[in-house]
């Protein structure tokens, strides 16, 4: 286990990890340039309205970057700070990044960061997560477009089922990724319920539908919504998994 955590932990892998970070930092600055420069041309934005969307995705950002750190300091001693760093900051998603390397190491016949996890392990599931990942970056390049169009025609045909769409859509990811996650569906007959997931999914939702209902008299509490909703739903999870130990 030393053998691959100094290979992974070494000088040459903080480079190349913090080569890949900065080209990200650079490419969203240029966006976030390219924005601004676009509202202020066509003035789609007072500096009112400017000041209220840099609050509020500062504000909403916080809960998914707090679940997102806690996956990673486990993803961490299990495959290193380098390595952790170049796929947090290229994909984001900790969670995914945990399976995929999980999935290389039993494709070698090991357990991720278990006894018998080496270098040729570590390598495997370097290149699990990276094929993983690659398959949002080349939809993005491929389907952007193509999306862009259809969503232009469907402004213009059905306005109505592009708002139903976008309405829904987020709602039935996280319905299928908390289902996925509360129960182990085995077959119809055989299901496990993991009960601390599933008072995480419950306490997160409910009280982010709270918060966004007390949000109608107190604005600040429907733009921290999210934000609160992670926070007690790792609370409640946690607790429930306490007591059930």
């Amino acid at each position: 286990m030393e053998d691959y955590l100094s290979v992974a932990n070494s000088t040459v892998m903080w480079v190349l990890a913090l080569a890949l970070v900065s080209i990200v930092v650079v490419q969203a600055l240029i966006y976030l340039r390219n924005a601004l420069a676009f509202s202020d041309k066509f003035g789609l934005l007072t500096p009112q309205e400017k000041a209220r969307v840099y609050k509020t995705a500062t504000i909403t950002s916080i809960g998914p970057a707090v679940a997102v750190f806690i996956v990673s300091v486990s993803l961490v001693a299990l495959i290193g700070a380098p390595m952790t760093l170049m796929r947090i900051g290229v994909i984001g998603s900790a969670v995914f990044e945990l399976y995929a390397s999980a999935q290389g190491a039993t494709a070698l016949g090991v357990e991720l960061g278990k006894e018998g996890y080496g270098l040729q392990a570590f390598t495997n599931s370097v290149w699990a997560m990276t094929l993983g990942g690659s398959g949002w970056i080349i939809a993005t390049l491929i389907l952007t477009k193509r999306l862009g169009n259809a969503q232009a025609k469907m402004r213009t045909s059905s306005p109505r089922t592009l708002i139903i769409m976008g309405v829904i859509t987020p709602a039935v990811i996280f319905l299928v990724l908390s289902i996925n996650a509360a129960f182990n569906i085995r077959s119809l007959g055989n299901i496990e319920v993991e009960a601390d997931k599933l008072a995480a999914a419950l306490g997160a939702a409910l009280s982010m539908l709270l918060f966004r209902h007390l949000g109608k008299t107190q604005p600040w509490l429907k733009e921290w919504s999210l934000g609160f909703g992670l926070l007690i739903g790792l609370a409640a999870g946690q607790l429930t998994h306490t007591m059930m130990a």
